[in-house]
């Protein structure tokens, strides 16, 4: 399953700015390919983290804020499958998961009435739960500007 990509806008940072209170020194597009890199100016954290943090707000903004109410997804997880530099770039990999935002809700009331209880069966909770998940994998395509990123 693939999400609409994010329109490009003029200024991403001061984007990101409004809608998380993240500053970040980025610049260019949101990273679905070589036409639109983020660029990254300078950073005052690890790239990793960097990647991450900027993969979780992507993803965030493409599977739950820019949809309408019923097609929203919740409970969204990232993890880092592969990084590698193909030319100027660096092409960051995450597997995604997540869950529609209304089931999601289910399950989070399910389990803290449930818990701890004789007859809740947490094995079938949680088997339920990866059936409703939804796994997609996702690259994010980085120009590292200064020279110690």
């Amino acid at each position: 399953m693939k999400f609409k990509q994010i329109s490009p806008i003029d200024n991403i940072a001061e984007l990101i700015l409004d809608i998380s209170n993240i500053k970040l020194n980025i610049s260019g597009g949101w990273g679905y390919d070589s036409n639109c890199p983020v660029i990254v100016n300078d950073l005052d954290i690890p790239n990793e983290q960097f990647f991450n943090l900027f993969a979780s707000l992507r993803a965030n903004i493409e599977m739950n804020m820019t949809l309408d109410e019923n097609d929203r997804y919740a409970g969204i997880n990232l993890t880092l499958k592969e990084q590698k530099n193909i030319k100027n770039y660096t092409v960051v990999t995450f597997k995604i998961s997540a869950i529609k935002e209304s089931k999601y809700a289910q399950f989070i009331k399910e389990y803290k009435d449930g818990y701890g209880k004789k007859d809740f069966d947490l094995a079938a909770h949680f088997n339920n739960r990866k059936k409703h998940t939804l796994n997609i994998e996702s690259d994010y395509w980085f120009i590292l500007q200064a020279q110690s990123l």
